[in-house]
Order: C-alpha cells, then sequence, then structure tokens
C-alpha cells in the first residue's frame, strides 16, 4: 500500500498538535511496510511558484505552490514518481487543496477533520470574507466527494453524518495518537526554576492564547486554589511569553506562583509532565472543541491525574473511564476540582491509575495505525463517492 500525505502545513513543522498528527501517522505506518510521501500544498509566499523537494526520516516531502495543486498537476508529476494508492488529506487545508488533482484523476481521498471549519471560536476575528467563504464551497465538494471520513471525536462524526450528509458507514472516530514509548521509557522529572519538591505542580500543556483552550479560566481559578494550598504552583507550558507575563500580572499577589516555560519540545514535554501532580484541560464547551485535541493524550500517557472540563468525549476519555475529574466550564467548579485532587492522595492515586488503560485503547499510535489501514483499505475498496 502507497499513501499520499496531503498537508497546507510544512513537515517538520510547529511542535503542535495538528503538525505532529501526520508525523507519528508517518511514521507509524512505515514499519507496516506502507511507503508515504508527503505533499505541502502551500498558500504562501504568493511569489514563489517553485516546486521544492526534501526528506524527512526517509520520506519524501514535496512543498507545491498554488499554481501545481490548482490544477491538480503538481500531484499529477508526484504521481508519476511516486505511485499511490490514496490520499490522505490533513484537515481542510489539505482536503481543499487536494480536491482538484483527486477529483480529476479520481483518486480516493481520506478526509481527516481537525475541526470544523467555521465553528472556530476566533471565526468573527479571522473574517468571513472570500477566502473562508471559497474554503467553505471547496470543503463541501471535498466532504461529498470523499472515499472515506475521520473524525477526531464523537460529536465531529455526528456533524458530519447529520449537518453534512456523509453516510455513517463512511465516517470513522480516530483520535489523535502519539507514541506511548516516548513516556514508557525511564526518566526523571524535569528540575522547573521556582519550583522545589515541597511544591504542588498544577501544570497546563499547550497553547496558552488560543481561546477554545480556556487558560483564562484555569488563571482565574488560581486565587482559590494558592489560598487554600499555600505551597501550590502552576505552571503553562507554552507560549507566547508575552500572554504568561499578562497572566502574572492579572494574578497580583499571586503572580509568582505562576510559571511559564515556553520553547519546550516534545523531550522536554514528557520530563516536565512527570512533575505534575495535576494535569488541567479548561477547554470550553464550542463546537471548535468538538475535537479532540493531541493534548489529552499526552495527559493521559503521562500517567498524572487530570482534572478538565465536562465536555465532548471528556465524559467518556476521563469521567466514565475513571481517569479525570470533569467539572463545569467555569473558575470556581474547575478551582474546586484541582483542590479536590490536592487534598485527597488516594482519589489521585486513582486517578492516574486509571490513564494507562485508556491511553493505549484510545491514543496508543502503534493500535491507531490499524485503524488508519483499515480505513486506507475500504476507501480504496470504495472509491469516490
Amino acid at each position: 500500500m502507497r499513501v499520499l500525505m496531503a498537508t497546507s502545513f510544512p513537515i517538520p513543522g510547529e511542535y503542535d498538535g495538528t503538525a505532529m498528527l501526520p508525523i507519528k501517522i508517518l511514521r507509524a505506518l512505515k514499519p507496516r511496510g506502507v511507503d508515504v510521501v508527503v505533499a505541502h500544498l502551500r498558500l504562501r509566499p504568493p511569489g514563489d511558484f517553485s516546486t521544492k523537494q526534501e526528506d524527512f526520516e526517509g520520506t519524501p516531502v514535496f512543498s507545491l505552490p498554488p499554481s501545481a495543486w490548482l490544477s491538480g498537476r503538481g500531484l499529477e508529476r508526484i504521481a508519476k514518481d511516486f505511485p499511490f494508492d490514496v490520499v490522505h488529506a490533513q484537515s481542510y487545508g489539505g482536503a481543499t487543496r487536494a480536491y482538484f488533482a483527486c477529483s480529476r484523476n479520481k483518486w480516493p481521498m481520506v478526509y481527516e477533520i481537525h475541526s470544523l471549519l467555521g465553528d472556530e471560536v476566533e471565526r468573527d476575528r479571522l473574517g468571513r470574507g472570500i477566502l473562508f467563504r471559497s474554503y467553505k464551497a471547496l470543503e463541501r465538494r471535498a466532504v461529498n466527494r470523499a472515499a472515506w471520513i475521520i473524525a477526531l471525536g464523537e460529536p465531529v462524526k455526528q456533524v458530519v453524518v447529520d449537518e453534512k450528509g456523509v453516510p455513517a458507514d463512511r465516517v470513522s472516530v480516530i483520535y489523535p495518537g502519539i507514541d506511548l514509548g516516548e513516556y514508557e521509557r525511564p526518566g526523571e522529572p524535569a528540575a522547573i526554576p521556582g519550583i522545589g519538591p515541597e511544591h504542588k505542580v498544577i501544570m497546563y500543556i499547550g497553547s496558552i492564547v488560543h481561546p477554545n483552550q480556556g487558560v483564562p479560566i484555569l488563571v482565574d481559578a488560581l486565587p482559590k486554589i494558592f489560598n487554600a494550598r499555600p505551597d501550590a504552583r502552576c505552571v503553562l507550558v507554552g507560549g507566547p511569553a508575552e500572554a504568561g507575563e499578562e497572566y502574572r500580572r492579572q494574578l497580583g499577589e499571586h503572580g509568582d506562583r505562576l510559571i511559564v516555560l515556553t520553547g519546550q519540545n516534545p523531550e522536554q514535554v514528557v520530563a516536565l509532565s512527570r512533575r505534575a501532580d495535576v494535569l488541567v484541560h479548561p477547554r470550553l464547551a464550542c463546537r471548535e472543541n468538538f475535537s479532540v485535541q493531541s493534548k489529552i493524550a499526552v495527559y493521559l500517557a503521562a500517567g498524572r491525574p487530570i482534572v478538565a472540563t465536562d465536555f465532548g468525549d471528556y465524559r467518556k476519555l476521563l469521567g466514565e473511564s475513571g481517569a479525570g475529574v470533569l467539572t463545569e466550564v467555569a473558575p470556581e467548579p474547575l478551582a474546586d476540582g484541582i483542590l479536590r485532587v490536592l487534598n485527597d492522595p488516594d482519589l489521585a492515586a486513582s486517578l492516574a491509575a486509571a490513564t494507562g488503560p485508556v491511553a493505549r485503547e484510545h491514543f496508543a499510535m502503534d493500535r491507531n495505525v490499524d485503524r488508519y489501514l483499515e480505513v486506507y483499505r475500504r476507501a480504496m475498496e470504495l472509491g469516490p463517492r
């Protein structure tokens, strides 16, 4: 089997969930004997009309300008040198830009929906102009044509079936997987400036400014936690640094208890997570969060107690499994949930013990790769709709 991975972002790129997911997939596919070629269908810079080829861990990576993917010719040239059986389009950017070539050549496309286009918390700020409307129109075509859809959450699947009209038997839910081996290898917790062995660490990992992640809810919860537990400290692993400074100013007298660590690579994140007494995800209740982000895979793999807001698939993954304490989406209940874990060692131990089975069942890439391979096989059998 041969797969073309189509993206709208570079590989390698940023150390975020969106960019890392296709990397983790291609790393898992290679040991199974699956050949992968990557096509980065870029939009910028607008004046660069060249096609570039690089190598990433033995995988050919092409970067195509708009003129190459709008015409479809760029992907057709790749197909001549690196024939493939199925196109795996990552996010709406990859799906809309690969649509032209897939449609003309009748290649089966698997469209992996990272988030629902148009339902972003920031959409009003981002705008709903001609570019957005063009993406929406093309995305509708890509959804209607795709041989298979992968959703990152059950609520996304429901939207795809109920609102976009895709047959339920052509939609699979596959959560964003990670290599659990990174967390299972022995290692010491990271030393954190300003954190001593006597401190209880409340940790958040990820973007501290993206609205859907709800970091302001956590920051607003901290004064109650700090007053109740003088030994508590909060560590935000993510950036940008200026946002961290603003959060410190907001906390006033408690500002010195907030530590912000920017620019951490995946290996450093693993070591940092080992120092957490509780990992927190205060995400908002919004359609953008119908998708499960890779953050919760990291939290579960770390084997630490988790407190999160009760929304979407977290009820199944954390609440019903016993791997996390779920709260309402507000500072006061979030603070109460965190204090519950900090004040009850037995509860903390029970939560931590429940994380491993959930991580292995739903997020281990060695299991997820079987799910991807089955989707590819079905997409190839059924072809475009």
